[in-house]
């Protein structure tokens, strides 16, 4: 993997976040509950540990910061010396184990194990203690023992997302055992209500697969796509890709994020038509947002298509970066509701502490799944392969033998110095708003929506100048209500109920109205300091009103997900 070191919008945001967050996190109380194995009340502490070393370890390699990786160390070690000695590593007593939420704390553990063995330590006894954790679980689960669909929470879904970490240990080890275990959770097909991979592979629209828990569920289908990674399966890529469409058109908003329905924004409700509503639940839970852009990523290494990474564009830097706190400490759960105007930006609390009246550290999964979309555009910012050198992020950074400069979202030129010893292939994103190509001065034809290829021979340095155009373009809502939304280039743009926004990097004037950049409005993170998206019929005070209402009867008070 590339170690692209991103310096613009996205790569302030990691900055803030290591400095802010991860280097502040209480690492030993992330592990203290497979230490003690002590989570009797059906609580999911047993998923921090893995959410937030998991960024931690993306950003420590990114980054390079040396008191990152220290902690990463560290937090590493506590958690393998908890493990027993048949291999288990779990925060649940042995009585209460395969429950709750025991399997998805387990999924995350290993995730990040795996992603620290792969990105910061090859040493062998790690991912041995990923093989025997792994082996003790499928002595508990699989056929003839526990059905995987009987474990936990959401009719199986929350479980069943385990499968990735199992594609993930048979691409490590080769052990078949592994793809087997894979393949088992496949044939289930991870729902008690119906196969999630036979209907989406029939049409089923996003909403109506299993209970429709979107993070959950799109986990599932995200390790479907790293198996089709390495074993091609025309079967499984129609599938994962069908998906990836249905979610497209049926849920993502204009900002990029997704999930409604609650008080949460955790479900598929066909949320794309549900936008500008306000009696839909809460908009757009964060951890939706890191899943939809780590999933869009497994699409574009099958796919190779551009637009994949164009709605990750979107979704990074309107989504993402909308729901972090300026200073990098917080996230927020769900972002404004209503997006038609009177939402604001609220930080998420401590999410066990309300849930269960033990607060446990200031932690939200949210809070900890929000720094993975960071490392995820820092990994597909630029990616090689055997088609050369490919440039699908144009903020400012610097990888091997590459440098990109400018201020790009917020100015319209990028321009790329690529100096690589060998003779290569040279790949650039297309957006629709692409102006002009100049390589060495002389421009380029191209067409949007494809790579464009530029051969570069081996020890010279090529510059290429890419200007974008940024005109105001505007985005008529889905649901035929008659609303619109503003777009430059990029970003989505909102009215701030300041007016002006100090710090904004985006200033613009639209039928009078002030706009700024989506992630810089309602950064005050309080509920007098609202926006709007989405302008046209209502008022702030009806949508707020109508969104206050749905909440106070929506789901279950203390429900996590």
């Amino acid at each position: 993997m590339r170690k692209n070191r991103l310096k613009g919008a996205i790569g302030e945001a990691v900055t803030r976040t290591v400095a802010n967050r991860l280097k502040t996190v209480d690492y030993r109380l992330l592990a203290e509950p497979f230490v003690l194995r002590n989570e009797k009340d059906n609580a999911w502490r047993c998923e921090f540990w893995g959410k937030v070393v998991r960024s931690a370890v993306g950003c420590a390699f990114f980054t390079g910061d040396a008191e990152l990786r220290a902690l990463v160390d560290s937090a590493v070690a506590d958690l393998m010396k908890s493990r027993t000695a048949d291999g288990c590593i779990s925060s649940y007593p042995g009585e209460l184990q395969l429950g709750g939420w025991d399997v998805w704390g387990r999924k995350y553990a290993l995730l990040g194990l795996i992603r620290y063995y792969e990105l910061l330590n090859r040493d062998p006894e790690v991912l041995t203690c990923c093989c025997r954790a792994a082996d003790h679980l499928m002595t508990q689960v699989g056929p003839g023992k526990t059905d995987i669909l009987e474990c936990g929470c959401h009719d199986g879904l929350a479980a069943s997302s385990i499968l990735g970490a199992f594609v993930s240990l048979y691409r490590l080890t080769g052990e078949e055992k592994y793809r087997d275990f894979a393949r088992y959770i496949i044939s289930r097909g991870c729902s008690r209500l119906g196969n999630i991979f036979e209907s989406a592979a029939a049409g089923a629209v996003p909403a109506a697969l299993g209970n429709g828990k979107a993070y959950e569920m799109t986990s599932c289908f995200q390790g479907l796509a790293e198996l089709a990674l390495l074993e091609p399966d025309p079967g499984a890529r129609d599938t994962v890709e069908k998906y990836y469409r249905a979610v497209l058109e049926r849920e993502i908003f204009v900002t990029g994020g997704g999930g409604l329905k609650d008080r949460c924004g955790e479900f598929w409700y066909d949320g794309a038509f549900r936008q500008t509503r306000g009696d839909c639940g809460a908009l757009g839970e964060t951890c939706v947002t890191a899943t939809w852009l780590r999933y869009c990523a497994r699409i574009l290494q099958l796919t190779d298509d551009p637009k994949v990474a164009d709605e990750m564009e979107k979704s990074l830097y309107n989504a993402l970066l909308g729901a972090l706190a300026p200073d990098g400490t917080r996230w927020v759960h769900a972002n404004p509701t209503p997006l038609a105007g009177g939402g604001y930006k609220q930080c998420a609390d401590d999410q066990i502490g309300r849930g269960f009246g033990t607060p446990y550290g200031g932690n939200d999964c949210c809070r900890a799944q929000g720094p993975e979309g960071l490392v995820i555009a820092s990994e597909i910012a630029v990616t090689e392969n055997e088609n050369g050198v490919t440039v699908n992020l144009f903020e400012p950074l610097e990888s091997d033998h590459l440098e990109i400069s400018g201020n790009y979202p917020f100015v319209p030129r990028a321009v790329i110095r690529f100096s690589d010893p060998r003779e290569r292939v040279l790949r650039l994103r297309t957006p629709a708003f692409l102006g002009s190509v100049r390589l060495n001065g002389a421009a380029v034809p191209f067409r949007t929506g494809v790579y464009l290829e530029l051969p570069h021979r081996a020890g010279e340095c090529d510059e290429v100048v890419l200007d974008f155009d940024f005109s105001l373009a505007e985005i008529p809502s889905p649901d035929g209500r008659g609303f619109v939304a503003v777009r430059r280039g990029p970003l989505v743009l909102a009215e701030d109920s300041r007016g002006e926004v100090p710090g904004a990097a985006v200033r613009e004037t639209w039928r009078g109205r002030k706009l700024c950049e989506y992630a810089c409005a309602g950064n005050l993170m309080r509920q007098d300091n609202t926006l709007t998206v989405w302008f046209g019929k209502g008022n702030l005070r009806e949508n707020r009103a109508k969104y206050s209402q749905t909440i106070k009867t929506s789901m279950t008070a203390g429900a996590k997900k």
